[in-house]
C-alpha cells in the first residue's frame, strides 16, 4: 500500500478511489476466461465509480475487476484520506525513542570482565646436538615466520649456522594478539655469547621487527668471532676424495698436502672406497712467523674401519712435519705411488712382453696416467741417471741410501734442475709421464731396488721416519690437545659460504 501511495503522489494518477484490500480470496472463483471478459468490459470506464467494485457474474459469483494500468488516472486502491501526508498534513513521520536509562539495563547489557594480560616469561636453554636456532624457537611455540625473522636479523652480525651445540641462550617470550585476533607466542628478546668476550642481543621493536647488535659495539658491527681463520671438513670419500673435498670448499693445496701425507701408506686409486671417510682441519699457522697462507693442521683417513691420524708440528730444530698420535713422523723412506690419479696397468713379475712377444721378467709396475702427468721422487736422495737410458727411454734413477734405489722410466721430459749428481727431496717433481723408449703408450714404469735387487713396489714396507722424544714430544702433545679443542668450534668453509647474507 505504501508503494502504491508513493506512485499516487509522484505520478498524475492521484484521483482517490475506494480501497478494497481485504477481499476474501475464497470468494473469487469461476472460469478464468469469463472473468477476463468481465474485467475487460470495464477497463477504461473511469466515470463509473462502481467499475472497480466486486461484481457478480452470471453464476452469481463475485469478481474483482482488473485495474487498468494503461489509464493513468485510475488508482482505486487508496484514497487521499489514507495517506499520512498531503495538504494540511505533516510531511515527516516522527518517532519517539526512549532513552537508554528508561530501559531495563540489567536485562539488555552483558558485562565482560577484562583479564589482565600475562607477564612475559624468561627462560634459559642450550642448543642441542643437531638443533638449529629456528628449531629451538619453534619448539617453544614461536611461529616459523617469527623464528626465521629473528634468525635473519642475527645472520649479518654472526652467521646462525655457526652457532655450536651447547650454546646457551636467554630468551624472553610474550603473548600477543596477531592480525587475526589470535593469541600467539612472540620472542621479544634473545641473547647469547658467540665467543668468550662478546654478547649478541636481538630485540623486537613495537612493530615486531627484530634488531641485532653486539653489546658495547657500534650499530651494525660484526662479531669478532664471525671471521673464521680455521675450518674443518668431515665427509665420505664418495666417487673421489678430491671431489668430496672440493665440494666442501677445501683449497687445492690443502687437498694435495693431505694426499701427500698418506701417500707413504695409501694407494688412493685402489685402496680408498666410497664409504671411507676423511677429516681435515686447516687454517692459519699455529707456529712460525707466517700467517698469510693457511696450512693443514690435522689429517685423518679411515679405510675399511682402520683410522690413521696425523698432526702438523715444528720441532725444536725448526723442521716441520706431520706426526701420528704417538709422535712418529708420517714420512717414510719411500712413497707408495710417485704419480697421482694412476691406475695399475701391469704388475710385478713374469709377463708376456707386449712388444717382444715372449715372457720376460717385469722388474717393476706400470701406472697408466695421461701424457704430461708430473712424476715425484719417492724418497730423498741423489740422482744417478737422468736422461736417455736404453729401452727405458728418458729415465731417472735415484739412490736414497745404501739400501734403496728407485727408477722412473718412459718420461716425456725431465723436470728443471734434475741431472746426474743433483740431490732431490721426497715428493719433488723429477719429470713428466710420456712414452719414450720401448713403450706402447703413455705410462710410468716404476722400479724399487733393495740392496741391488728388484722388489715389488706395491708390497714394500719402507722404514718409518723421525720419532719425537723429550721436550719435542711434550710440546707435540700440548699442540695436539690445542688442535683437538679448536676443531670442536671450527666450521667448514662450505658452512661459512652458505651463511653469507
Amino acid at each position: 500500500m505504501i508503494g502504491s501511495a508513493v506512485l499516487g503522489v509522484f505520478k498524475e494518477n492521484a484521483t482517490p478511489r475506494d480501497a478494497f484490500a481485504a477481499v476474501e480470496k475464497a470468494s473469487i472463483s469461476g472460469n478464468y476466461s469469463e472473468v477476463a471478459r468481465s474485467r475487460a468490459s470495464v477497463i477504461g470506464r473511469k466515470e463509473l465509480s462502481t467499475a472497480y467494485q466486486p461484481q457478480a457474474d452470471d453464476a452469481g459469483e463475485l469478481i474483482v475487476p482488473e485495474r487498468d494500468l494503461n489509464n493513468a488516472n485510475l488508482y482505486p486502491e487508496i484514497t487521499s484520506d489514507d495517506l499520512p501526508y498531503g495538504e494540511d498534513k505533516p510531511g515527516v513521520m516522527e518517532l519517539e525513542i526512549d532513552a537508554l536509562d528508561q530501559l531495563d539495563q540489567e536485562e539488555n547489557i552483558t558485562t565482560i570482565t577484562k583479564q589482565v594480560p600475562p607477564e612475559p616469561t624468561d627462560e634459559t636453554f642450550k642448543l642441542a646436538k643437531g638443533e638449529t636456532l629456528i628449531d629451538a624457537l619453534t619448539d617453544r611455540g614461536v611461529s616459523s615466520a617469527a623464528a626465521k625473522a629473528l634468525t635473519d636479523a642475527v645472520n649479518p652480525i654472526f652467521p646462525a649456522t655457526m652457532i655450536k651445540e651447547g650454546t646457551e641462550f636467554e630468551l624472553t617470550l610474550d603473548r600477543q594478539i596477531d592480525f587475526y585476533g589470535r593469541e600467539v607466542i612472540f620472542p621479544v628478546e634473545l641473547s647469547f655469547r658467540p665467543g668468550p668476550n662478546e654478547t649478541l642481543t636481538v630485540e623486537a621493536d613495537e612493530d615486531g621487527r627484530f634488531q641485532a647488535a653486539i653489546a658495547g659495539a657500534k650499530a651494525g658491527a660484526k662479531s669478532q668471532y664471525a671471521e673464521f681463520n680455521h675450518f674443518r671438513t668431515r665427509a665420505k670419500v664418495g666417487s673421489s676424495l678430491y671431489g668430496a673435498a672440493k665440494d666442501n670448499r677445501v683449497p687445492d693445496y690443502i687437498i694435495a698436502e693431505f694426499t701427500r701425507i698418506f701417500a707413504y701408506d695409501v694407494d688412493f686409486q685402489r685402496q680408498v672406497k666410497a664409504n671411507d671417510t676423511f677429516d681435515i682441519f686447516y687454517g692459519n699457522p699455529l707456529t712460525g712467523s707466517s700467517s698469510k697462507r693457511k696450512v693443514l693442521h690435522y689429517a685423518q683417513l679411515t679405510i675399511d674401519g682402520r683410522t690413521k691420524t696425523y698432526y702438523r708440528f715444528t720441532s725444536a730444530d725448526g723442521q716441520t712435519d706431520y706426526f701420528d698420535e704417538d709422535g712418529r713422523s708420517a714420512q717414510k723412506s719411500l712413497l707408495k705411488t710417485p704419480v697421482s690419479g694412476a691406475r695399475l696397468t701391469s704388475g710385478f713379475g713374469m709377463r708376456r712382453h707386449p712388444l717382444l712377444g715372449y715372457s720376460k721378467m717385469h722388474a717393476g709396475i706400470d701406472f697408466g696416467v695421461p701424457h704430461g702427468t708430473p712424476i715425484r721422487a719417492a724418497g730423498s736422495g741423489v740422482v744417478q741417471v737422468a736422461g736417455r737410458h736404453g729401452a727405458y727411454g728418458i729415465a731417472v734413477e735415484i739412490k736414497h741410501n745404501n739400501k734403496y734405489e728407485t727408477l722412473y722410466a718412459h718420461m716425456s721430459k725431465l723436470a728443471a734442475g734434475v741431472r746426474r749428481g743433483a740431490r732431490v727431496n721426497q715428493g719433488q717433481i723429477i719429470g713428466y709421464v710420456g712414452s719414450t723408449g720401448r713403450s706402447t703408450g703413455p705410462h710410468l714404469h716404476y722400479e724399487v731396488h733393495v740392496d741391488g735387487r728388484p722388489v715389488n713396489p706395491s708390497r714394500i714396507k719402507a722404514a718409518g721416519g723421525k720419532q719425537l722424544a723429550g721436550k719435542d714430544l711434550a710440546k707435540f702433545k700440548q699442540l695436539k690437545a690445542r688442535v683437538l679443542t679448536m676443531m670442536q668450534q671450527a666450521p667448514s668453509a662450505l658452512q661459512v659460504a652458505q651463511a653469507q647474507p
